[in-house]
């Protein structure tokens, strides 16, 4: 199965984030991405967020907030001539099919 890859960590110093706790970091994040955070599973060692761009239903993108690197991993699925945009009704199936819940409960798994 090919996996998930990612791009270099966006850290919450590079947003001045890093002084939030980081319920109001990942909220900042989104807002300084100039997106809204549709979807957002909490877990001890991270998180998975879905943002999107207001007033676009395809511009889904996923996240993995690592808590350990206070950095947030921008995911790119392995799908076919398909490079981003989802929609919010994807966001369980493309979930559940690349495991991104169990990415987000060890982000330690995405690191370079």
């Amino acid at each position: 199965m090919v996996q998930v890859s990612i791009e270099n960590p966006l850290r919450l110093q590079d947003f001045g984030l890093e002084r939030l706790d980081e319920d109001k970091a990942i909220v900042g994040f989104a807002h300084k991405a100039e997106a809204r955070l549709v979807r957002w599973l909490d877990f001890a060692k991270g998180a998975l967020l879905f943002l999107m761009v207001p007033g676009d239903s395809e511009s889904g993108a996923f996240y993995i907030y690592d808590r350990d690197r206070s950095a947030f991993y921008a995911l790119t699925l392995p799908i076919e001539q398909r490079y981003g945009g989802f929609r919010e009704e994807e966001f369980e199936s493309f979930a559940k099919a690349f495991d991104l819940v169990a990415l987000a409960r060890n982000p330690g798994a995405l690191r370079v």
